[in-house]
Parts: C-alpha cells; sequence; structure tokens
C-alpha cells in the first residue's frame, strides 16, 4: 500500500469542521464544532499532526455534546422556559463539542504510529473525503499468506471490512454480543460468502440451538452430536451419570473396574452381574438381607439409567468428517443430555487438536471451530452448568485446545452472549475479537480486560451498536485499529417459525375449552 499519498496531500483539500479545545492528551482529543457543521459519533475525522506537517491523524468520535451557557441553572434560559418562552439570543451562544479517539497514523515509511502528543488548542479539525479515507483502510489484499473475505462495510462509509481467514485459524477470534444482536447472523453469512472462496476453508460448528441448518445450501453438513459420542470407559464417569453415592457408588466403581481391567465387554448385564459378585464377595455388608437390599437398588438404577452401557453402532471419525465436507454442523438440540454433550465436545475437541499436532510436518490440515454459547463448554468458575467430571473435561480441552491448536491451524471463535461467564483464560487467548452490542457492565469489563484493546471508549461504542453492527479488532482486521462493521446479512439464523402472538392464537384455536368459550358471549366467559 503507498501510505505516502495520505501523508503528503494538502490539507488545503480537506474541509474544516472543527478546532481543538485545550486539556486534549496524545489518546483523547475534544473540539468544538463549526457553525454550520454536522459531526456524527462514531465517524472519522482527521487533524495534523502537531510536529509533522501535512501528516494525518486518524480520530473517531464517541459523543457529541451541546452546550449553551443561557440554559445554565440561574441564568436567564430556564426562567424564560419556565414562562414558556424561549430566550432567543441564547441561541446565538449555543456550540457543540464533540470528543473523539485518536487512533494513529501512518509515518514516512507506511509504519502505523499511535499518537505521541497531544494536539495544540486550536489545531484544525478536518473532515475527510471517503476517497482519502480509503486509503487508512486495507483493500482486501493482504499478504500472500491471507485468506480475505468480505464481511461488509465500515460504518457510515461504502469502505468494504475484511476479515482474515488464516489468522483465526492460526490466532483464534472471540465473537461476543446481546442476544439478537447478530452473533449468528455474522456467522452464517461468514461460513456462506466462504463457500466462494478457493481454496474453501473448513469449518467446524457446535450447534446448541439447531440455528444453522440453512448453510445445507452452501454445502454444509448437518449431524448429531451423538454419531460422535465415545462409550464411557471411566468407572468414576459411569458412576456418576448412573446418579450413585456412598456404598452404591463405591460397589459400581469396583465392578466397572474388574470388568475394563479383565478386557469384558461393559454392559448394563455385565455390570449388574459383576455387581452382584462384588456384594456376595466383599465384606461391605453383614448379612444376606443388607447384601440383597443393595444389589436389588442398584440393579434399579442400573437399569433404568445405565441404557447408555448398552449403545452399539460405529462412531463416525471426526476427522474424515471435517476433510470431506466444506462446513460440518454438529448439532447439539437434539436432546438435553448435558453431560453427553460435554463428553462428545471434549472428545471432538482432542481429536481434532491431536491429529492437527500429528500432522504438522505435513501442512495437510486446517480447520476453524465455531463453539456457540462457549460458556456451557468453558464456564468461568462459580458458573457451572453443573458440577460433573465431563464438564472438567470439557473445560480442560478447551483450554488445551485454544492454548495449543492455534500453531498447527486449528482455530477456535468462541460465542457468547455473556463473556462474564465465559473462562478467562480463553477469552485471553483470543488475538481477534468481534463485538456486538453489550449493554452489561460485567460483560464490557470482561471484553477490556482480556482482550487487547484496552481503550474505556469501549463503553462508549458498545452500547449503541445497532442490529448486525460489530467493532472487530486483532490480527484478522486488516486494520491497525478497531472498526465497525455493518456486517452484510444475506442468511439468517433459523429461529422459532412463528412469534409468540401467532403460537398463542394457533393455541386457543386448537383448544376445545376456548372454542366452546368463544361461542360465548363476552360478559358469559369469566364466568
Amino acid at each position: 500500500m503507498k501510505i505516502m499519498v495520505i501523508i503528503m496531500a494538502s490539507m488545503g483539500d480537506l474541509k474544516i469542521i472543527g478546532c481543538a479545545l485545550s486539556g486534549c492528551t496524545h489518546d483523547l482529543l475534544s473540539f468544538v464544532v463549526t457553525e454550520g457543521s454536522h459531526v456524527k459519533v462514531n465517524h472519522f475525522y482527521f487533524i495534523e499532526h502537531p510536529l509533522k506537517p501535512g501528516t494525518y491523524v486518524l480520530v473517531r468520535t464517541f459523543r457529541v455534546q451541546p452546550y449553551n451557557p443561557e440554559m445554565i441553572t440561574g441564568r436567564i434560559g430556564p426562567l424564560a422556559g419556565k414562562k414558556g418562552r424561549r430566550a432567543d439570543y441564547g441561541k446565538r451562544l449555543e456550540y457543540v463539542i464533540a470528543y473523539a479517539e485518536i487512533l494513529g497514523y501512518y509515518d514516512e515509511a507506511g509504519k502505523w504510529r499511535p499518537m505521541e502528543v497531544a494536539p495544540s488548542p486550536w489545531d484544525n479539525v478536518y473532515e475527510p473525503s471517503e476517497e482519502m479515507l480509503q486509503r487508512f483502510f486495507m483493500s482486501g489484499g493482504g499478504s500472500s499468506d491471507s485468506l480475505m473475505l468480505r464481511i461488509g462495510r465500515i460504518r457510515g462509509t461504502n469502505i468494504p471490512a475484511y476479515i482474515d481467514l488464516n489468522a483465526i485459524a492460526k490466532g483464534h477470534m472471540f465473537v461476543a454480543g446481546m442476544t439478537r444482536s447478530g452473533k449468528s447472523s455474522f456467522i452464517i453469512n461468514m461460513v456462506a460468502k466462504a463457500s466462494n472462496l478457493k481454496p474453501r476453508p473448513r469449518f467446524l460448528i457446535f450447534d446448541r440451538r439447531g440455528e444453522y441448518s440453512g448453510l445445507v445450501k452452501y454445502g454444509a453438513r448437518i449431524i448429531p452430536y451423538t454419531r460422535f459420542t465415545p462409550k464411557i470407559n471411566d468407572p468414576r464417569a459411569i458412576a456418576e451419570k448412573i446418579g450413585l453415592k456412598g456404598r452404591e457408588r463405591d460397589v459400581v466403581l469396583e465392578a466397572a473396574r474388574s470388568l475394563l481391567l479383565s478386557g469384558e465387554d461393559l454392559t448394563s448385564r455385565s455390570l449388574i452381574s459383576k455387581v452382584r459378585e462384588v456384594i456376595e464377595q466383599g465384606s461391605i455388608f453383614k448379612t444376606a438381607e443388607s447384601k440383597n437390599k443393595y444389589f436389588q437398588s442398584i440393579r434399579w438404577l442400573i437399569e433404568s439409567r445405565g441404557g447408555f452401557l448398552d449403545q452399539r453402532g460405529e462412531t463416525l471419525d471426526i476427522i474424515e468428517e471435517v476433510k470431506n465436507n466444506f462446513t460440518l454442523v454438529i448439532d447439539f438440540s437434539v436432546d438435553t443430555d448435558i453431560e453427553a454433550q460435554h463428553r462428545t465436545a471434549s472428545h471432538i475437541l482432542n481429536q481434532i487438536r491431536e491429529y492437527a499436532m500429528r500432522r504438522r510436518d505435513y501442512g495437510d490440515f486446517a480447520c476453524i471451530i465455531v463453539i456457540e454459547e462457549a460458556q456451557y463448554f468453558a464456564p468461568e468458575k462459580g458458573v457451572e452448568v453443573r458440577e460433573s467430571s465431563a464438564q472438567s473435561e470439557v473445560k480442560a480441552s478447551m483450554i488445551e485446545t485454544i492454548s495449543q491448536a492455534g500453531g498447527y491451524n486449528v482455530g477456535l471463535i468462541i460465542m457468547t452472549q455473556r463473556p462474564a461467564y465465559v473462562l478467562k483464560s480463553c477469552i485471553s487467548q483470543c488475538n481477534s475479537v468481534a463485538c456486538f452490542r453489550l449493554k452489561s457492565g460485567n460483560d464490557q469489563n470482561a471484553i477490556l480486560e482480556y482482550t487487547e484493546y484496552g481503550s474505556e471508549r469501549l463503553k462508549d461504542y458498545l452500547p449503541g451498536l445497532a442490529d448486525h453492527e460489530a467493532m472487530l479488532w486483532g490480527l484478522a482486521v486488516p486494520t491497525p485499529f478497531p472498526v465497525i462493521v455493518e456486517v452484510d446479512v444475506e442468511e439468517y439464523p433459523r429461529k422459532a417459525a412463528a412469534f409468540a402472538k401467532s403460537a398463542w392464537e394457533r393455541m386457543e384455536e386448537s383448544s376445545p375449552s376456548d372454542r366452546g368459550r368463544s361461542a360465548l358471549p363476552l360478559h358469559l366467559q369469566d364466568s
């Protein structure tokens, strides 16, 4: 990119829209807006570098406030307003103050640098043309290793916005935002657009709500997570899943370990048989009556809850499925067995990570794993869905994968509507972020504290983002500063087929009691 063009351009070609006030710092600009000019929040403007004439410095406004000294309490303005009148002369005293974040500039060598000094009072603030502004943004070419994907446009402009999928595969991405702010739409449209790239990347999506079925027409394959669920061979996990405690748990642990050590097939029938043997030979229970009592109790629990031990059928090979499908959607919405879901997610992550590490010298495997609602798989301490060994396993798998796999071309996209509930050691490993609308202070703080964008200005931007708008920053974003992007949306997540009102109307139509009541006059329906 020829950054020198923008450095040496003439400031005389730009419109002056304000001048700097006293009290500016190297990263904060406050300026008074000239009469007749309009400054918008989240728009870009220029100032001239105080020590380098002819060098543009890019700023972005985050707040605009009008002031009128005649409307201060005790002045004539409030007194006139009390009578319903307007002090017209006071309007002429009104002025507008804008506050902007100073982003930085390109130096003579084309390197991006943050501002080193504060603007001086009376320094002009300029409104750039879109053509000049576009020179601050990468046009989408990137380096030879990049795989650039257009995802939308820079807010308030027609300048295209890109992300680098290669950077995500090597460094992970964190996607956060309130419910219905556009997170899932962002991923769906990213995957849909990526289907036209050469080469086509590989995506693996953990779909907890069944929202990604629309990707089938782009080449995605949807498979229930149960096709990848491994058989349980951990005695502690078996006892936990059956729901055993105390002496009953100890008996089943001993029986399961004995079966596994002997190489016998561990089924509900073989476990019951081994449990009887352990009880009969053991010294835990003294009388025949107590032995029979505990055996019948354990037997009932195994027969009613141990069906998972008898599951047959070959599980699919996750590596082969990822290789053979442009996008693989693992559907976790088919049931509510949290323990099995955690165990399966852990198994998938471990298999992919270990395979990628084995193939590191061959350069023939890479994928991006999208983790929807990451707080269920890697919750912050204290907010776990349920205490279980499977929960601990999937959390450990997430930590190990996000810590190691990026170096082997396996990137994770961690998604959540509650960043405060996601394990911070996972968030901190993501060197790219796409943040949609967030209003919770705890969630904003999690972004501030555990990602690489530490500016307090984030709290000014995030609450005001519209649906399908996101602030992006990090290695996957071609610009060296955060940008607000209007995301292109052509495909939407699969949600409920009807609004709640329509559903209630249909429920009333199908209810016999309501049909009978609706035939009565209104004044008798409540009697």
